[in-house]
């Protein structure tokens, strides 16, 4: 504060500090496949890089291409067996495009294991066109399907509290090795034609004649793995449920993320049994992706275990 006298009379002057800051704007960008619902991307503007599925020699993109319910439920009698692969680099372009049409500052994409898929190569070329006009962030979460989206949807609470770049992969980083998922397989069909199984392998052979219900997890190592069967739904449970206690700490709460392809009875089953063992916060229930379908069937369920951030 300070005065002035013009003539007679005299001014008194406050001065207010104002605290410049600098806030960017931030694009929150992933792949299709991590599970994450179509509504939900589009409700928080996430943008998403989506593979392409080949049915009968016709591209489909994997979200906004196909009608799901109904590409599962056919996914039995299919022959030739459709195929996938990564986002199309037009596509890919497209998306940045977008971004910059809505003015962001920074970008920030979550990508998928390249154990998995060659899409976030595809990705980095496409960027190369927006690197003078915007900052962009290539974040390898070394994970897919249900795991990336748990670390996604994490990034996005960071991000709507304002959270940095920085900030949000140091988090990223910090929960990692943490986050397990583990689900069963019901068609073995399905897997037979996927090529998961070879159908004359012992395997294939054992698999088939008992009727058994593949299981399958994530490692950051091997992508999405098989780990066994179970004779029945129980005891493939079971042995889930054995293996999320063996990789989880009774001390901790954990976010819940369940996902199907057309099996929400099991899901619920699946889903009051985690909660026997190990703390839930929240659970949310995503629907599997038509990529993940096509190599598990119709009828297959995975739950993810991710540790609730603390506030």
């Amino acid at each position: 504060m300070f005065s002035i006298r013009l003539g007679n009379e005299e001014t008194i002057i406050f001065i207010v500090p104002y605290k410049f800051t600098n806030i960017m704007k931030i694009k929150l960008l992933t792949d299709a496949s991590s599970l994450l619902p179509l509504k939900l991307m589009k409700e928080e503007n996430i943008g998403f890089f989506e593979s392409v599925l080949l049915i009968e020699g016709e591209e489909y993109r994997e979200l906004t291409g196909l009608d799901r319910k109904e590409f599962i439920e056919s996914l039995h009698d299919r022959d030739p067996y459709p195929t996938s692969s990564q986002v199309l680099p037009e596509d890919a372009i497209e998306v940045f495009n977008q971004v910059i049409n809505e003015g962001y500052d920074e970008v920030l994409y979550l990508g998928l294991t390249p154990v998995i898929s060659n899409q976030m190569n595809v990705v980095r070329l496409a960027a190369k066109r927006f690197e003078k006009k915007i900052k962009i962030t290539h974040y390898p979460t070394e994970l897919a399907v249900g795991p990336q989206g748990a670390m996604v949807y994490n990034a996005l609470k960071l991000l709507k509290k304002g959270k940095s770049i920085e900030e949000i992969t140091s988090f990223c980083d910090s929960i990692r090795d943490d986050i397990y998922s583990i689900g069963v397989t019901i068609d073995v069909e399905s897997l037979f034609k996927s090529g998961k199984v070879r159908r004359g392998s012992a395997k294939g052979i054992l698999v088939s004649l008992l009727n058994m219900k593949p299981i399958a997890h994530f490692t950051i190592e091997d992508g999405v793995i098989g780990i066994g069967a179970g004779l029945s739904y129980n005891s493939a449970i079971k042995k889930m449920i054995a293996e999320i206690q063996k990789r989880t700490d009774s001390k901790v709460t954990y976010d819940l993320f369940m996902c199907d392809a057309l099996n929400p009875d099991l899901v619920k089953e699946y889903e009051e049994e985690i909660k026997k063992v190990i703390k839930i916060n929240e659970t949310h229930y995503w629907e599997m992706s038509p990529v993940m379908a096509l190599s598990s069937g119709k009828g297959a369920v995975m739950a993810t275990v991710c540790p609730t951030p603390k506030e």
